[in-house]
């Protein structure tokens, strides 16, 4: 089984990439492929710093409890496994993004009293020959000093049009799952209740 790294930074992967995975999927069959580091986008930066909220620390993050474990590790797009960056999991891969646009913004601090953790609740990716879907959701706390201040599931769900030609298909599935988590993140920092729970007390 092949192994191909995708440096999607939760946005569309490089015409290069596309083209490498491509090749990949022609010569072989399955192919591991593994997403790229998050990168804050432009307008997440500036939401989080308008955001009238204070810096946050983040704590844990975990698969949901009675969920399959092999959720947390690995999907899928026709029989070719997609993973998380290293030896991680899509848990921890939504903390790494969260941190990565709490720092962009001037926003993370290991110090603050409010913490940030969370759960993966759910993780889906399906690639038919016309339709594909893919949905992620998590359950978030914020913590102040011990106690829960925010404690709320999110949930996002796409669609779109599939090709017949995996070598098409199978990267426009990885970018559209991998966009998912910093659109997961984009809704909870536009919460109201987030915000409102985030404030200096």
């Amino acid at each position: 089984m092949k192994s191909t790294r995708l440096m999607a930074h939760g946005r569309l992967l490089p015409k290069g990439v596309l083209a490498a995975i491509g090749l990949a999927l022609l010569l072989g069959g399955c192919v591991t492929m593994q997403v790229g580091e998050h990168q804050p986008s432009i307008d997440t930066i500036t939401a989080l710093r308008n955001a009238n909220i204070v810096q946050l620390n983040v704590g844990d993050f975990s698969l949901a409890k009675g969920l399959d474990p092999a959720l947390d590790h690995s999907i899928s797009s026709r029989g070719n496994p997609i993973a998380p960056p290293g030896k991680s999991t899509f848990s921890q891969y939504l903390r790494d993004s969260l941190i990565n646009d709490l720092k962009a913004a001037g926003k993370f601090n290991r110090a603050s009293p409010f913490t940030v953790r969370g759960e993966l609740t759910d993780s889906k990716l399906s690639t038919g020959l016309s339709n594909a879907s893919a949905a992620l959701a998590a359950r978030i706390y914020v913590e102040h000093e011990g106690k829960t201040v925010y404690d709320k599931v999110l949930r996002l769900e796409k669609s779109w049009e599939s090709s017949f030609i995996g070598v098409v298909a199978i990267p426009e599935a990885v970018n559209q799952y991998t966009a998912l988590y910093g659109d997961l993140l984009a809704q909870l920092y536009a919460d109201p209740p987030f915000r409102q729970a985030c404030t200096t007390r």
